[in-house]
């Protein structure tokens, strides 16, 4: 006869709120890949996303150290410094961005409000 025992599973389970925690730092890695991805030309409409994706991307980053002192799993730390490596590169990455294009937006903006645009 075999007996069943209910043993606990040796894999740690995550809880919800690390799960979630990894799903927006994917999430906004992914959002901030998509809008820095090579284009023919420099869209200055994207300044504005990247710069509140880097924002978010830092909130990540305190969220990931806050839930740093709550799990003390070794899988479960493991999880949140991979969490808190992909928010660092969102929030990096978008700020380099937005700092070598922001210049030659603003330019481009300033000289569309001193031309006036002909009229026929």
């Amino acid at each position: 006869m075999i007996v069943e025992e209910n043993r606990p599973l040796n894999r740690p389970k995550f809880p919800f709120r690390l799960l979630s925690t990894g799903i927006l730092c994917v999430g906004t890695f992914l959002a901030s890949a998509w809008f820095v991805r090579p284009r023919a030309g420099i869209d200055c409409n994207v300044l504005a996303p990247l710069t509140v994706l880097a924002t978010i991307a830092a909130f990540l980053m305190s969220i990931c150290f806050r839930q740093m002192g709550t799990h003390k799993e070794r899988t479960q730390r493991w999880f949140l410094v991979i969490c808190l490596l992909l928010a660092a590169a969102t929030l990096f990455t978008d700020f380099r961005y937005v700092r070598r294009y922001r210049g030659f937006c603003d330019e481009i903006k300033q000289m569309q409000r001193v031309q006036p645009v002909p009229t026929r």
